[in-house]
C-alpha cells in the first residue's frame, strides 16, 4: 500500500469513527455496558471496536518502522515519534523515572495528533472549497489578491500579512463552518451564581461558546458567507474577539497555532493553482451532517489547472 493510499484509508476510518462516536446507541452502551455483549444489538459497538484495532495496528506499524530505522542506521528524522523514543532512550539510560514516557503513551499521543489535527482540519477544507464553490465571486477575489502579493509559484508563510482578504476568508469558513459546535464538559470548581441561576461546586457545565459564531448582534446576516464581515475599512484584517473557533481559555486547542498554518497553507496554495467548480449534474448543499465534528455532506467538484496568459500570469 502506497502513502497516499494509506492516508485516504486512514482518513475514511477517522471520519467512520466520527460517526459511529455521536449515534444516540452510544449512550446505551456508556449507561449499560453489558449491552455491548447483546448480539444484533451490539453491532454500531462491533465496528467501532474494529476501527479502533486499525487504528491501533496502523499506529504500531509506524512505530515499529521508527525503531527499526533506529535500530539499523541511527537515522533521527525530525518528528514527533522519534523525539518520543530519543526521550525514552535517555531517560532509560540516565536511570530517570519514565513517568509517562511508554510505548502506550505514546500511540495515544499519535492518535491525539491524528484525530484531533487531521480530523478537524480536513473538515474544516471541506466546508472552505464547498463554500467557494457555491461563492465563486469569493474564490476569484482571493485568487487576485493571491497573485497580486504573492509572485512565487508557492505561499508561504511570510505571505500571510500582505493576504488580508485570504485570511478573512478562512475565518469566515470557520465561522460558517462552526465544526465543533458542543465545547468539552467543565466543572465548576467554587459556588458561583450567574443572573438567578446557581451552580453548586461540582456541578458539570458545557459552555456553548460556539452560539457566538451565529449571533445576529455579533455577525449580521450570519447565515450568509461574507469574509467582508472580518476587514476593517481600510482592507485590513479585524480582529473580533467573539470568534472563537477553537475555544477559548486554559483549555482552547493546543493545535491553534498548527491548525491556522496547515489552512492558510493548504488553502491558499491550492487557490493559487486551480479553479474550483460544481461537477456537471451537482446540487450541492451545505446542510450539517454531525459528527464528532460537524461535516457537510459528500460533494463531487472539478478542480483545473488555472489559465495562464501569454506573459504567464493567472487569466
Amino acid at each position: 500500500m502506497n502513502g497516499s493510499t494509506e492516508i485516504l484509508r486512514l482518513h475514511s476510518l477517522l471520519d467512520r469513527q466520527s460517526h459511529l462516536v455521536v449515534n444516540p446507541i452510544m449512550g446505551l452502551y456508556i449507561a449499560a455496558p453489558w449491552t455491548t455483549d447483546i448480539p444484533l444489538l451490539n453491532d454500531k459497538w462491533c465496528e467501532l471496536m474494529q476501527i479502533r484495532q486499525q487504528l491501533w495496528d496502523f499506529l504500531q506499524k509506524q512505530i515499529d518502522s521508527h525503531r527499526r530505522q533506529l535500530a539499523t542506521d541511527g537515522v533521527l528524522e525530525d518528528d514527533l515519534t522519534f523525539a518520543y523514543m530519543r526521550e525514552m532512550e535517555k531517560r532509560r539510560l540516565t536511570g530517570t523515572d519514565m513517568g509517562y514516557f511508554n510505548e502506550w503513551q505514546m500511540k495515544m499521543l499519535l492518535f491525539d495528533l491524528l484525530f484531533a489535527g487531521m480530523e478537524t482540519t480536513a473538515t474544516t477544507l471541506k466546508w472552505g472549497f464547498l463554500l467557494v464553490i457555491l461563492n465563486p465571486h469569493v474564490q476569484r477575489r482571493v485568487q487576485q489578491e493571491l497573485d497580486r502579493e504573492c509572485a512565487g509559484d508557492v505561499v508561504n508563510m511570510a505571505d500571510r500579512p500582505r493576504l488580508p482578504y485570504t485570511q478573512a476568508t478562512i475565518n469566515e469558513i470557520q465561522r460558517i463552518a462552526n465544526i465543533v459546535p458542543i465545547n468539552l464538559v467543565r466543572t465548576v470548581s467554587d459556588d458561583v451564581t450567574m443572573d438567578s441561576f446557581h451552580f453548586p461546586k461540582g456541578t458539570l457545565v458545557i459552555p456553548q461558546i460556539s452560539i457566538l459564531m451565529n449571533d445576529e448582534s455579533i455577525f449580521e446576516n450570519c447565515k450568509e458567507f461574507r469574509p467582508e464581515r472580518f476587514l476593517d475599512v481600510h482592507g485590513k484584517l479585524r480582529r473580533i474577539d467573539e470568534f472563537l473557533p477553537f475555544s477559548v481559555g486554559k483549555r482552547q486547542c493546543l493545535g491553534e497555532s498548527l491548525a491556522r498554518a496547515e489552512l492558510f497553507l493548504i488553502f491558499s496554495n491550492l487557490l493559487k493553482q486551480f479553479d474550483f467548480t460544481p461537477a456537471s449534474g451537482t446540487t450541492l448543499s451545505t446542510s450539517r451532517i454531525l459528527g464528532l465534528t460537524v461535516s457537510p455532506p459528500k460533494y463531487e467538484c472539478v478542480v483545473e489547472l488555472r489559465k495562464l496568459d501569454r506573459n504567464h500570469n493567472f487569466v
